[in-house]
């Protein structure tokens, strides 16, 4: 509820006595009969389901959408008849029990309400069938289905009666996959619908019964008073002619039952009004009570039937109910069946979106699709083709369209245009851009014009730049036109099959003590995170480089990688004894790079790896782990040493890998992947723990952390080309993998990954994610950028059409061109620096004012304007459940990393254009003339920990850069002054830059936080005020365990059940009320063992506890589930525990905060003596009388906060103390009385309980203060 809406509430029910009900009756809403007709069982809703079903006819135009529009109004009755009852409620008034029901679950009808909201949009309904005739005319078909369901059950709804009605529906006519999954909410809005009618009931009712309290007040104060004006205020009720309905009545006879005999006289009265209408008061009032029992069903049902849709399978019921589904599970491939649900959801919209174009309905396309794959079996070798999907979301597609004959609209012929034509639209796109931005600048400057020297320097380093706003600008384009898609996934929760057994492999090296137990806790955890039968994991190590084969320590570092391979296999043998393995490797001598060291590095590892899965001896020096298994291994899954494997990652890969969509098909000759992929790359994100290391980390480094709903998040390549980059963490097929990549030759290439996946065909598997470390410091990032760009350069080979194989022949190269596209797309990004800075230059030292500003403002633009277009869409694209003002702000706030990193850019363009030209100059010198030095590698943690980190060291390792500044200063101050003030502000950055990027790269130091003394305080009183809860209601009669929630208006009602969550912070609010000083260690500890003993009696589930239990019966409630999360909590909250009670043991006898939690207790006390001393808000002369505290129990409270903050920390003072405060507590305890001052009393009790407890506790461990002097 927003705070504006709250108020709003709260000045009403404040305001209630000035209302009359007589007002309310002028804008009482109509009343209509809530939704009930005649009650039928389970075979008479069916039949009636085929009698509608039959009967409705379906409207072929669209209409106005009047759903939501009811909803509101909906919501604006529920509300008021809420506070009309809640204003009852609280002058202590009679309701109806209707009325309570909507009273005590008002809550859940107003979460409905908005959810509801969310989840319907106008779009949505407008596409729904809707009624041509009858009583739903121009609604949903799927709402008048609830309708029927909701007034025939009178709002009961069960799986039982929904299932069997919406199958004989169906029996007659199917319906759209988007009326089924529509169903849930037009449920809600029918009930919501029905439990306004009787609101209006309800509230109409009550209006009639506060009349009639008013009247009978009236009557009875005038009986009192002066008996002959009786006479009178049955004229003026006459004169105002109340309605004489069940209600008033009831209410009326109630309040005058048994009162004077004079009353009689206003009986006979009103029998006579009733006798001239036909009626009796009886009659009347057990009319009332037969329509109260009804409403009270009718709201009890209907709000019963809102839990139930709010927790029912919706996901199964649509999959069990949808024929379109049903025909899918005859996939001829038997694959369908087995996919998971996002896979089943996206072939469902498949049908659903042909169906929409066609004349065929949705039924029909489905079993179109089916008869094509099944058309195949025997006929296709391609098992692709035997499955459903291969014609509804692959290339089958087009024949399935043409089959039903499917109407191509111009956004559909678009789209086919697209993906028939993707590699040619890209590079057009981007090159208008570029000639655009081009031609623009030559417009706008003499200096460019064609045959100029500066037109001839500058030329390629333009297009350059331009070609990198054009590929930003193209991306930012793509992202918003095109929805990324999931790959197809297998539903392997059962767990992975034989038949995919995987390998995760780490490859890496043996180079301390220190990491190899670093590697083998990752290689546990990566286990403990994805424990599944048919995976397993090894280390694929090396030893570093050495200029001997062998080196003194590398037995010691083999052993020790050996020793923890067989402890980990020890530790889990009650599991399985395959899980873990060690593959080791010896040197090799390597004439070209003249060293000792693994053979082709990481690429030798897994090629190595590869043969031996494969059945290939002595290609592992040193093995650890029974390796027979591994040679059923399918797929291999290789990881990064930093790399981290989050829960179940592995498996969503397998199920991925295994879609026979995804599987490689290679074309007849062997040498390429036509269809399928070979790899599979996940999406890549920051650790949480090195993401807040340094400020470099937090602008460049990702959004940090687990996402535990990790969505589907939009890539160009994949979204456009259906194909992604390798970069090194992923999962591979081993056959294709080792087939397409055994033959590249030795010693040439670094960066392996991305021909890896440009010869066996990769895709970005982007709603899995895998999470590394980022380097924190600036110069190591930049040391590994500069090993990426040597490795891309050299591959640069593989531009041209041959390329030499591992016998080191040109052989015809075999890549796509959208794979030297990507190449190409490297090499063109390692220029765009030294581009950028040579336009800047170029113009300011050899142009005009107006180039240096023109050049200058280009580059800007070029590195900031896809971030621009970026935040422009943020902005623009309000999600519909926000506000517009948080939105704007969540927008705005989000702005800032982009423009930074577009800004750091800027900063360091020409410290990043040497490191380019560096790492060029290195590669080509390498390959053309040393020959040497190609596959030098240094791990990124060996770059971070040699990085320097003082500023000096920053200064000279980015030297270029301040010095570049400073030269380009005096240029300019000497021979083109009027670009100097153009060009000053980037200069006076670059100058600079050294510094910033030791800045960015410091250690983030976390900011303490101090509270103030009035934070302290209040934080103090409201952790002694949620210790109430805990010690009031976690009692005997609750077993020890705390009940979920308490109810406190209108009545107090314990909710008489707990879950594992619960049961764990109930422990640890014991644990900390216990440090916070409210309780005493033995009053903690057998607070704990109460509760031990009551969850030792417990019934569970392989010993999970379920999720939910009556405290009071301990048993189970259905339905009965183990929740994760609530297992997960608990042995948390245990852990906790544990340790908290293990700090007892060296603990004072005497606590430390012992004082302080007692002047919590009297701190409170002393509030609510306060209190009762100032005005009651709302109060009149009607109130119940205001009694004050004596003010000598509130300078007594004041004066015993003074002692415990002054007492000293001894054992023999707290004891003297104690017993003085409960001495004089409780003397003021017979002074506050708990019927006028229950707050005030229940403080007051707790606080000498507190203090009793205390003492006892101290008297018992340290008896022998008290026999000390004084």
């Amino acid at each position: 509820m927003q705070l504006p809406e709250f108020k709003d509430r709260l000045n009403r029910l404040l305001l209630w006595p000035k209302i009359t009900c007589r007002a309310k009756h002028k804008n009482m809403p109509v009343e209509e009969p809530p939704l009930r007709a005649e009650l039928l069982n389970v075979d008479q809703l069916e039949r009636h389901a085929r009698s509608i079903a039959g009967a409705h006819r379906l409207a072929t135009t669209p209409a106005e959408d009047r759903l939501l529009p009811r909803l509101a109004e909906n919501e604006v009755v529920l509300v008021d008849a809420y506070d009309l009852i809640a204003a009852a409620a609280a002058r202590n008034r009679r309701i109806a029990p209707a009325a309570e029901w909507l009273l005590d679950n008002f809550y859940l009808i107003e979460e409905q309400i908005r959810s509801t909201r969310r989840l319907l949009p106008r779009s949505y309904s407008s596409e729904l069938p809707r009624i041509a005739s009858g009583p739903g005319i121009n609604y949903p078909r799927a709402y008048s289905i609830a309708l029927e369901l909701i007034a025939h059950t009178d709002g009961r709804m069960d799986c039982a009666s929904l299932t069997g009605f919406l199958t004989a529906y169906q029996s007659v006519v199917p319906l759209k996959l988007g009326e089924l999954w529509a169903l849930p909410l037009m449920l809600r809005l029918a009930l919501i619908e029905n439990l306004r009618r009787v609101a209006v009931r309800i509230a109409k009712g009550r209006c009639d019964r506060d009349q009639a309290s008013d009247w009978a007040e009236q009557m009875i104060r005038t009986v009192e008073q002066k008996p002959t004006d009786l006479v009178l205020v049955l004229a003026d009720m006459a004169r105002e002619n109340p309605p004489l309905t069940g209600a008033f009545l009831a209410e009326l006879t109630r309040h005058l039952q048994g009162q004077n005999p004079n009353f009689s006289f206003a009986s006979s009265w009103l029998e006579q009004r009733l006798s001239d209408q036909g009626q009796t008061t009886e009659q009347l009032i057990q009319a009332e009570g037969q329509a109260q029992a009804a409403d009270q069903v009718s709201v009890g049902n209907s709000i019963t039937s809102l839990r139930f849709l709010a927790v029912n399978d919706w996901r199964k019921f649509v999959a069990d109910q949808s024929l379109v589904e049903q025909t899918l599970n005859r996939d001829p491939a038997g694959i369908y069946s087995e996919m998971d649900f996002a896979t089943r959801d996206r072939y469902r919209h498949a049908v659903e979106a042909i169906a929409r174009r066609s004349s065929s309905n949705e039924y029909d396309v489905a079993q179109r699709a089916v008869q094509l794959a099944q058309a195949e079996v025997g006929v296709q070798s391609d098992a692709r083709m035997h499955h459903v999907g291969y014609f509804l979301v692959d290339h089958g597609r087009s024949a399935l369209e043409r089959l039903v004959q499917m109407r191509l609209t111009f956004g559909v012929a678009v789209e086919k245009f697209r993906r028939r034509f993707p590699l040619p639209i890209y590079t057009f796109a981007v090159a208008v851009i570029t000639v655009t931005v081009f031609a623009v600048l030559r417009h706008y400057s003499r200096e460019l014009r064609p045959g100029t020297p500066l037109m001839w320097l500058m030329a390629f380093p333009i297009l350059m730049s331009a070609g990198q706003l054009a590929i930003g600008t193209v991306h930012w384009l793509m992202t918003v036109m095109m929805s990324p898609q999931a790959l197809p996934r297998m539903d392997f929760r059962g767990g992975i099959p034989p038949a995919h057994r995987t390998l995760v492999v780490v490859p890496t090296m043996l180079s301390s003590v220190a990491a190899i137990e670093r590697l083998l806790e990752g290689l546990e955890i990566r286990y403990l995170a994805n424990r599944e039968r048919n995976l397993h994991f090894a280390l694929l190590t090396d030893l570093e480089d050495a200029s001997t084969e062998s080196r003194e320590e590398d037995a010691a570092l083999i052993q020790q990688a050996s020793d923890g391979i067989k402890d980990l296999a020890l530790k889990y043998e009650h599991e399985r004894l395959d899980i873990f393995f060690l593959l080791h490797r010896d040197r090799r001598w390597n004439a070209q790079e003249n060293v000792w060291m693994g053979y082709e590095r990481k690429r030798g590892k897994l090629a190595d790896l590869n043969a031996m899965l494969r059945g290939a001896a002595g290609r592992f020096s040193h093995v650890a782990g029974d390796t027979t298994i591994l040679q059923q291994v399918e797929y291999v899954i290789t990881l990064d040493t930093d790399t981290q494997l989050p829960r179940d990652s592995a498996r969503e890969m397998i199920a991925a890998m295994a879609h026979p969509l995804n599987r490689p098909v290679l074309d007849a000759s062997g040498q390429r992947v036509i269809h399928g992929y070979t790899i599979l790359q996940p999406r890549v994100g920051v650790s949480l723990p090195s993401a807040y290391r340094s400020w470099f980390v937090r602008l460049l480094g990702g959004d940090p952390g687990v996402d535990p709903y990790t969505r589907v998040v939009s890539d160009v390549y994949q979204d456009l080309f259906s194909e992604g980059s390798f970069i090194g963490k992923g999962i591979y097929d081993v056959d294709t993998f080792d087939r397409r990549c055994g033959d590249f030759p030795e010693n040439r290439i670094l960066s392996h990954d991305l021909l890896e996946s440009c010869y066996c065909r990769s895709a970005l598997l982007t709603d899995v994610v895998l999470y590394e470390d980022y380097p924190s410091s600036y110069t190591a990032d930049v040391g590994r950028r500069h090993r990426w760009m040597r490795g891309d350069w050299q591959i640069a080979a593989w531009l041209m059409p041959r390329v030499r194989n591992l016998a080191f022949v040109q052989v015809g190269n075999p890549i796509s061109a959208l794979s030297r596209w990507k190449i190409f797309d490297n090499l063109r990004r390692s220029l765009v620096p030294v581009s950028m800075l040579s336009v800047s230059l170029l113009a300011w030292f050899f142009g005009t004012a107006s180039l240096g500003m023109l050049a200058t403002g280009f580059i800007i633009g070029a590195v900031t304007v896809p971030s621009l277009l970026s935040a422009f869409l943020d902005v623009a694209v309000k999600p519909t459940d926000l506000p517009v003002r948080t939105h704007l702000i969540s927008a705005f706030s989000a702005m800032g990393r982009p423009f930074a990193q577009c800004l750091m850019t800027l900063i360091f363009l020409p410290y990043e254009a040497f490191i380019s030209l560096d790492a060029i100059a290195r590669t080509i010198s390498r390959v053309h003339w040393t020959k040497s030095r190609l596959l030098e590698w240094k791990t990124s943690s060996d770059s971070e920990r040699t990085a320097r980190s003082d500023l000096s060291g920053f200064y000279r390792a980015m030297l270029v850069a301040p010095g570049l500044a400073i030269m380009s200063l005096v240029w300019l101050a000497l021979m083109s002054r009027q670009n100097l003030l153009i060009a000053a502000p980037l200069l006076l950055l670059w100058l600079f830059s050294p510094a910033i990027a030791w800045w960015l790269s410091r250690p983030i130091a976390p900011t303490p936080v101090r509270l103030t003394h009035l934070q302290t305080q209040f934080l103090r009183r409201l952790s002694r005020k949620t210790w109430r809860y805990f010690e009031t209601y976690v009692t005997e009669e609750e077993n020890w365990l705390p009940p979920d929630n308490v109810q406190m208006n209108p009545n107090e009602v314990i909710a008489p059940r707990t879950s594992p969550t619960n049961i764990g912070m109930a422990l640890l609010a014991d644990l900390a009320a216990q440090d916070f000083g409210y309780i005493s260690v033995g009053c903690l500890l057998d607070r704990t063992r109460k509760t031990f003993g009551t969850m030792a009696r417990m019934e569970r589930y392989r010993g999970h506890l379920f999720n939910w239990y009556d405290t009071r019966t301990l048993a189970p409630l259905a339905p009965q589930y183990v929740s994760t999360v609530d297992s997960g909590n608990l042995a948390g909250q245990l852990l906790v525990l544990r340790s908290g009670l293990e700090q007892l043991v060296d603990a004072s006898i005497l606590p430390g905060r012992l004082q302080e939690g007692l002047a919590d207790t009297l701190s409170i006390a002393l509030e609510k003596s306060r209190e009762s001393q100032q005005p009651r808000l709302g109060s009149s002369d009607s109130a119940e009388s205001h009694s004050p505290v004596d003010g000598n129990i509130v300078r007594l409270l004041q004066r015993q906060i003074e002692d415990l903050e002054r007492c000293p920390h001894l054992v023999s003072d707290t004891i003297s103390l104690l017993a003085k405060l409960i001495d004089e507590s409780t003397t003021t305890l017979t002074l506050v009385s708990p019927l006028v001052h229950p707050e005030l009393n229940w403080w007051l009790s707790a606080f000498v309980r507190s203090c009793s407890d205390h003492l006892s506790e101290l008297q018992r461990l340290a008896g022998w203060a008290m026999l000390l002097p004084p």
